[in-house]
């Protein structure tokens, strides 16, 4: 548990944040981000708008000529974003595109993409994103799963569906951005993207918020991928709009992060148009272009993954690194430096959130070097034990949940409803994150409920080390999980290392920093340092599955290598003799 925060001793079920209530640390002399604190209610639209269509309408009524998006080709006001969505209805509709039908999406960044779901959920189809990484495999999978007759990919990505056009038995139109006929395939017609932009249109199907408008794909921290199935309520709520955290009314926003990522698609994105703000897609995410792009498009609000402000922090400091007009950035996970990442770079007021597939992003509050945030006020909470009794107070346990609000969360995992209803067992969605909360109310995460680590008798949370090892200045990312040692239930601990910008990083090195502050048990006996961490697509996440299945290969041995930790945290190297265990 971190020092920073005293765990709860009040009731055991977390109090929601109420905008414009008093809440804890969220004050100038409590923090010292001096957040501006919303004075009324969010004006949400009420329940029965909260869909994709009405979001549209609204927009085109409200202010039809304000600019709504654009990327580095197009630019679409509020007016014809509605009128293009329902063009490219019209042509997902002579695709046979009709309401529950699947369509997925192979996309960059681009106001094609952003038609492309539109106008899916415009005559009521299923918008099914898919990782521009994704390899043919999983590609087949999902397409199979979801039982898509329809793909829209980039031009670049048309390979990849190439190498499984045999396996891909539910496929019969291909629309490319780009030529067609990158896309030829023995089962399938192709279609340009351009032309689906072109057709007359038609009205959009009626839509309640319970109707399903998409199928997000976890990716899986454990097992195969499930289909998460959302409605439109839950979407149109996931990332909380015009809540703190979120884009408000008159900013100019930035994405940067794909919008196959729930982040970059509700968070900014869908929340930025609710809001009636100007929205600017970027292909990617470029530190060293980064500032140059905000100061280029006046942005004010923007998310990103915490190792994303990291590489920023990185960057050579510059005169100008205050010369910025960004107001507010939301991270996905937090970083240690928050505090000197806002000096830096003047930046008035820095959020964090949590959130899954599932729900959305039902924490939230002011970025700080732990912790993810406050509850939501249209959830409820509870911290439970393995068996779904409320932990003692202040001790940590699951994180459940329960909306206060109808279909705010999803409907159930698409084809695999054992799986559903173990999520939702005893009424509760279960999240399958350990978490204490604070006296103020703030939550701490600790780690998968599944990711604890049983290690000479011991139970570690793999958090307690990856907190003390990214305190390590040459340690960017890390992850920490159990590789199992023969067929008991012991395990050895590995840790997966990303080092900083620009530095290198020694493994005995790491673990005299990490002696010094865990007990010896706790110490990994294996240290990989890798590139990237795998992540889930939609919340990135770290799968540590994988990291799991790599095992030990290319991984430095401490024992191997003969360094020893004692009781009371002294390193030792000894030389070891050949055959010595």
């Amino acid at each position: 548990m971190s020092g920073s925060c005293r765990r709860s001793r009040r009731g055991r079920t977390g109090p929601g944040w109420r905008p414009g209530s008093p809440v804890p640390n969220w004050s100038s002399t409590a923090d010292p981000m001096n957040v501006r604190r919303p004075t009324t209610t969010p004006q949400i639209a009420p329940l029965p708008e909260r869909t994709v269509v009405h979001m549209l309408r609204h927009g085109a009524d409200a202010y039809p000529d304000r600019p709504a998006v654009r990327d580095e080709v197009e630019a679409l006001s509020y007016q014809e974003l509605h009128d293009e969505a329902a063009r490219v209805g019209g042509g997902m509709h002579e695709l046979g595109v009709g309401p529950g039908d699947p369509v997925l999406l192979m996309l960059d960044n681009s106001v094609d993409h952003v038609l492309s779901w539109f106008g899916v959920n415009w005559v009521g189809g299923l918008e099914v994103p898919i990782n521009t990484a994704a390899m043919p495999p999983q590609l087949a999978y999902i397409a199979n799963d979801c039982r898509a007759s329809v793909l829209v990919v980039e031009e670049a990505y048309a390979p990849r569906v190439l190498a499984v056009a045999d396996r891909l038995r539910h496929v019969r139109h291909v629309v490319v951005r780009g030529d067609p006929a990158a896309a030829a395939g023995p089962s399938w017609q192709v279609h340009d993207l351009a032309g689906l932009r072109r057709h007359p249109g038609v009205p959009p199907v009626a839509q309640a918020p319970s109707d399903p408008c998409g199928i997000v794909y976890t990716s899986g921290t454990t097992g195969s991928p499930k289909g998460v199935l959302v409605t439109h309520a839950q979407t149109y709520g996931r990332n909380g709009p015009l809540r703190p955290g979120s884009p408000q009314p008159g900013d100019v926003c930035l994405v940067v992060l794909p919008l196959y990522h729930v982040l970059g698609q509700c968070r900014v994105l869908y929340n930025g148009l609710i809001a009636g703000c100007s929205v600017v897609l970027q292909p990617g995410f470029s530190a060293s272009r980064f500032w140059d792009v905000c100061r280029r498009f006046g942005v004010t609000y923007t998310c990103l993954v915490g190792v994303m402000a990291q590489y920023l922090l990185a960057q050579p400091e510059r005169a100008d690194d205050g010369d910025n007009p960004l107001q507010r950035i939301t991270l996905g996970t937090t970083i240690r430096e928050i505090d000197e990442f806002r000096r830096r770079f003047h930046l008035p007021e820095a959020y964090v959130s949590y959130g899954l597939t599932e729900a959305g992003g039902v924490l939230v509050g002011p970025a700080r070097g732990d912790g993810c945030g406050y509850l939501r006020d249209d959830f409820e909470a509870q911290l439970v034990d393995e068996h779904d009794l409320p932990v003692p107070d202040g001790e940590i346990g699951e994180l459940v949940l329960r909306p206060r609000e109808p279909w705010t969360t999803m409907l159930g995992y698409l084809n695999q409803p054992k799986e559903t209803a173990r999520k939702w067992r005893n009424l509760w969605l279960h999240t399958g994150d350990l978490m204490h909360r604070c006296e103020d109310g703030r939550y701490v995460f600790h780690g998968r409920r599944s990711e604890s680590i049983r290690h000479k008798g011991e139970n570690i949370s793999p958090t307690s080390i990856e907190a003390e090892l990214v305190r390590h200045p040459a340690v960017a990312e890390c992850a920490a999980v159990g590789i199992r040692d023969g067929d008991g239930a012991d395990e050895e601990i590995l840790v997966a290392v990303v080092p900083a910008p620009g530095m290198s990083v020694e493994p005995i090195g790491l673990i005299e920093h990490l002696a010094a502050q865990l007990p010896a048990f706790a110490v990994p006996r294996y240290v990989r340092v890798t590139d990237q961490l795998p992540r889930t697509d939609s919340t990135r996440r770290i799968q540590r599955t994988q990291l799991r299945d790599l095992g030990t290969r290319d991984a430095w041995d401490r024992v191997a290598a003969g360094v020893l930790v004692d009781r009371s945290g002294a390193v030792h190297t000894t030389q070891q003799s050949e055959g010595r265990a």
